[in-house]
């Protein structure tokens, strides 16, 4: 099976894809074809980035409580902040592990690196060319936040105090963006 959305082939029991990050579901269930407005370049990287960042968390919390599942941590509200970090890096190294990095996500955007920070896990990316005209850290963590945010499993380690950050750098200019998110923005 394919995926509708960006051809990539699908094992049979994918619940993403794991190129575009889109959901098997809403692939099979979808059959309206965008118009050329709706194709825009800016809306096709950022529902790019946006699905494979959704795509990730969810693989990352799944793979974490099925650990939680077999033995049980306590919860990390009351762990040390080194224990909260130990959890990070080894979330980054499963995804690291199962990730082909650089991966092209869009026709704009590559993901080059995902990275452990104290509380918090760092994903990069580089635009190609992009017109940054209209974009604007807040303009990203805008766009991308209420899929974010409406993530059970994303949620899931927001509430743990683990942050989500973003880090954006355009080929060939100095421009870049950076945001970051934490359980209070998703309240």
């Amino acid at each position: 099976m394919n995926c509708k959305k960006c051809q990539n082939e699908l094992s049979d029991n994918a619940k993403f894809c794991g190129k575009c990050g889109q959901k098997v579901e809403e692939i099979e269930a979808s059959t309206k074809t965008p118009t050329p407005a709706e194709g825009s370049k800016k809306k096709s990287w950022l529902g790019g980035v946006a699905g494979i960042i959704v795509f990730i968390l969810a693989f990352a919390v799944v793979r974490y409580l099925t650990q939680e599942a077999i033995s049980p941590s306590p919860n990390l509200s009351n762990q040390t902040s080194t224990e909260r970090a130990e959890l990070v890096a080894d979330t980054v190294k499963e995804i690291k592990s199962t990730t082909a990095l650089p991966a092209q996500i869009d026709e704009v955007t590559t993901w080059n690196d995902i990275t452990a920070q104290p509380n918090a896990i760092r994903y990069h990316y580089t635009l190609h060319d992009v017109d940054t005209n209209s974009l604007s850290n807040t303009y990203l963590k805008n766009f991308i936040g209420p899929n974010l945010c409406s993530n059970k499993d994303t949620r899931y380690l927001l509430d743990q105090g683990i942050g989500m950050e973003y880090s954006y750098a355009v080929q060939g200019s100095a421009q870049s963006y950076f945001f970051s998110f934490t359980k209070l923005d998703c309240q």
